[in-house]
């Protein structure tokens, strides 16, 4: 099942809303789906062309030789074969196009997948980002299974672990020294200074 990487919004379809979760990054995804589809197409058509025209004159070839087998050949003979052979074209051509057509969609389909797989990590360490920028250091959630970005995921989560370790030790001795200067007097306006430092530094790890 595909994760949702978006934030939640107003309910949407089912069908919708898996959709647009795997055209995160539409820009990026669709540029370079379209590249793949393109060059695709082209080499498709390059080679569609050269089996069609090989086709039709193999066609070409089978009619003049039916038509030999006719001592005498009527309008209505003449006809019939170049009808036939005309099908046999069309035939070919359509299966030509409707190839490339399948290939087209499957890889869309296919190179929008892909895509998501690595644009789905990077918009989640994006947002990861703004959190920490923010000042939480804490990463909610992990990688799905098969997508990209792994070691790099892992290794942000090490960064902000690491982060989080520090600042819980910093606040623990900022603990102790509000304890020590209490002890010793300092005045409560200096206290409640250190006190709203040390509150923010927990809204961080919270």
């Amino acid at each position: 099942m595909t994760a949702d990487y978006r934030a939640s919004g107003r309910p949407r379809s089912k069908g919708q809303r898996q959709f647009r979760n795997y055209l995160l990054d539409p820009k990026f995804q669709i540029k370079y789906v379209s590249m793949v589809v393109g060059v695709t197409v082209v080499v498709a058509a390059v080679l569609g062309f050269i089996a069609y025209g090989y086709s039709r004159g193999q066609t070409q070839m089978l009619t003049m030789a039916k038509m030999a087998q006719y001592t005498e050949l009527d309008d209505q003979t003449y006809e019939f074969i170049k009808q036939e052979a005309e099908k046999a074209d069309q035939a070919v051509i359509l299966g030509i196009l409707g190839g490339i057509a399948v290939m087209v969609l499957s890889l869309g389909l296919t190179g929008i997948i892909v895509t998501h797989r690595l644009v789905g990590p990077a918009y989640k360490m994006k947002r990861l980002l703004g959190y920490v920028r923010d000042g939480h250091l804490r990463v909610d959630g992990r990688l799905r299974r098969g997508d990209e970005l792994q070691d790099l995921f892992e290794a942000f989560e090490q960064m902000v672990n690491s982060l989080r370790s520090a600042q819980e030790q910093e606040v623990e001795q900022l603990e102790a020294a509000i304890a020590q200067a209490r002890e010793a007097g300092t005045p409560e306006p200096t206290l409640r200074q250190l006190e709203m430092v040390r509150d923010r530094m927990r809204e961080a790890l919270d």
